[in-house]
């Protein structure tokens, strides 16, 4: 089941990371800048964000099986229209599309693995369940422009398309179907505790500073380091790859350090992943192996934080899981909503990437003091 819900939310992501990895394909057949490249996966998570809140209602009522399904199939369309239509307006239709779809993913999988995992191996399971989404950077970032070298974009989405069919057959199998909150239906059961909303403005600040290494490190590397996009590539996705292995060892350290201090050790991540967006930046004059370390280490420190914040979000609302990662995951993708197309607009603007990696190691250090106001939201016994 865990393993059925990784590969949902991987495909169902999957939309959102691609124009990243061939957007130099995406320059030369449509003719768009770089802030519209980033734009098309800012509509993504934006509207992932806009939708979770009412994803995790929907949820709530027609089960996680059913959502997790629903999900997989619209981007299974989405993906394939936008191939087929060939035109940036197609692009944009798509992003849209699974992205609101993709709020169903979030909150029925969160539903599903909480409900089925004993808390001593709660943050294990959900950080491997979200690592479903750094494998498809990996293979993304892997692959993807070296395919694009090759093939046209539209198959690739073709590609990307017939797998979340696939996916959607396999979740139909084995995601169990559970309508209500795990915890029961008692009175009040189902409310959220005061100041639950600092984890959604925190999750805002920690996505938003770490979506652009899924994005733009390729485009970085290539255009301002010098490298092939092959090495390009082959580099941001191995940073990836190994975040996600991290990212559940972490997620092993957080089950055994229990639920008090989970929220503290994101707020170390997030100083951590500022540390290592600088040192991606000085990558301009010290060179690519320095940026490459950046790269690493900042891909171990966002995606660990990620798993632990989702075992959180269990921790502080036992009881209201989807609605809590409803709340959560609005700030979480309006988070990546606001950066790609602003972090592009940096770039195409000052024709620096300097000062775009500057305000992405801002926001993380925002994102540090904000998860530390979220360890005072609802009740932790040690």
């Amino acid at each position: 089941m865990v393993v059925a819900s990784m590969m949902v939310l991987g495909f169902g992501s999957s939309l959102g990371f691609f124009p990243g990895y061939f957007v130099a394909a995406l320059r030369d057949d449509l003719g768009v800048s770089r802030a519209q490249v980033g734009l098309l996966v800012s509509l993504h998570f934006g509207c992932t964000g806009l939708g979770s809140i009412i994803g995790a209602r929907i949820t709530e009522k027609v089960g996680t099986r059913a959502a997790v399904v629903s999900d997989q199939l619209i981007v299974a369309i989405a993906a394939w229209t936008a191939a087929l239509l060939d035109s940036y307006a197609a692009l944009v239709g798509a992003a849209v599309f699974a992205g609101f779809g993709y709020a169903l993913a979030n909150a029925a999988t969160n539903e599903a693995v909480a409900a089925a995992v004993p808390e001593n191996r709660r943050t294990l399971a959900l950080s491997a369940k979200t690592s479903g989404v750094p494998m498809i950077a990996l293979i993304s970032a892997t692959l993807v422009p070296w395919a694009s070298d090759r093939w046209s974009w539209n198959l690739i989405l073709m590609i990307a398309g017939t797998a979340a069919g696939v996916s959607a057959v396999i979740a139909s199998a084995v995601i169990p179907d559970i309508r209500a909150t795990h915890q029961g239906s008692r009175p009040g059961a189902s409310v959220l505790p005061k100041g639950f909303w600092w984890f959604a403005v925190a999750a805002f600040f920690l996505v938003g500073s770490g979506q652009p290494l899924f994005s733009w490190t390729v485009p970085y590397l290539d255009e301002s380091l010098g490298t092939s996009k092959p090495v390009a590539g082959a580099i941001a996705g191995a940073s990836a790859g190994l975040g996600a292995v991290c990212m559940s060892l972490t997620a092993l350290r957080a089950d055994y350090l229990g639920r008090a201090r989970r929220v503290p050790l994101i707020v170390g991540l997030c100083s951590v992943l500022a540390a290592s967006i600088l040192v991606i930046m000085s990558g301009l004059t010290l060179g690519v192996a320095i940026a490459a370390i950046g790269m690493f280490v900042g891909f171990i420190a966002q995606l660990a934080a990620i798993g632990i914040m989702h075992a959180a979000v269990v921790d502080r609302a036992p009881h209201a899981v989807a609605r809590a990662t409803g709340v959560t995951m609005t700030g979480y993708y309006l988070g990546a909503l606001a950066t790609p197309v602003t972090f592009g607009a940096l770039v195409d603007w000052l024709g620096t990437y300097t000062w775009a990696w500057l305000a992405m190691a801002l926001s993380c250090a925002i994102g540090a003091a904000c998860f530390a106001r979220t360890n005072r939201v609802g009740n932790i016994v040690p």
